[in-house]
């Protein structure tokens, strides 16, 4: 995605903490803030009435009064689905993280991550669909795969071919489109359309569900990932 103009809506009920992460996104050419909300209910509302126009990323914090991102999640799913949804915490809580992945955030960043991560975590979001740190990943997978504690619902007897297993192997790898399509000498639509066919078989939401479907199925182990 051409980091032409990003907008963001950021919500946090901190007015602190919001103006300081305003001011570090703003830092970086082609970010604009264009909603600061102060819980999820303020969120929603704005997001009505922006309409038609709507955020690219929204940042959102966890724990708020009145409507937390956890209860606001489900919300933006439904109403602003289009919508890339980055949560952040000060929590890196294991089984929390995977919850929130598969109830459909394409993100997590801890909050005392610095401005290149978060920079990152934005642009990964978009390019990819999803974007994980180091510790966040690992932390999730040894919850999903070695503890087992969640246990998402996936369509049965899914059967992939060779090139929908090996498209969904270099998404797991957190490779983009156009990577994908070189790699594997294919248009971009075309791995869009493999794209569409591994979310439609699985069940999966977005990108995210994808990886947390890999995980399930322990392919990640297979693939060294």
């Amino acid at each position: 995605m051409p980091l032409n103009q990003i907008n963001i809506a950021l919500c946090d009920d901190h007015k602190l903490f919001r103006e300081g992460m305003k001011s570090i996104l703003q830092q970086n050419e082609g970010f604009d803030v264009i909603i600061e909300a102060e819980n999820g209910k303020d969120l929603l509302d704005k997001l009505e009435d922006l309409k038609p126009q709507s955020p690219d990323i929204i940042l959102l914090d966890l724990e708020m009064p009145e409507l937390d991102g956890i209860a606001t999640l489900p919300f933006l799913q439904e109403k602003h689905g289009d919508v890339h949804v980055i949560i952040l915490s000060m929590h890196s809580d294991e089984s929390l993280m995977a919850h929130l992945m598969e109830k459909g955030a394409n993100g997590y960043v801890l909050k005392d991550a610095d401005g290149d991560e978060l920079k990152e975590a934005i642009e990964g979001t978009l390019n990819n669909g999803y974007f994980f740190s180091e510790d966040v990943s690992k932390a999730m997978l040894n919850q999903l795969v070695k503890k087992n504690k969640i246990k998402p619902a996936f369509k049965n007897n899914i059967q992939l071919t060779d090139r929908e297993t090996e498209v969904l192997m270099l998404i797991c790898k957190e490779m983009t489109t156009a990577e994908i399509a070189e790699k594997l000498f294919l248009s971009p639509r075309t791995v869009e359309g493999y794209r569409n066919r591994l979310l439609e078989k699985t069940g999966a939401r977005n990108t995210a569900g994808l990886v947390l479907f890999a995980s399930k199925s322990e392919l990640l182990d297979s693939w060294g990932i």
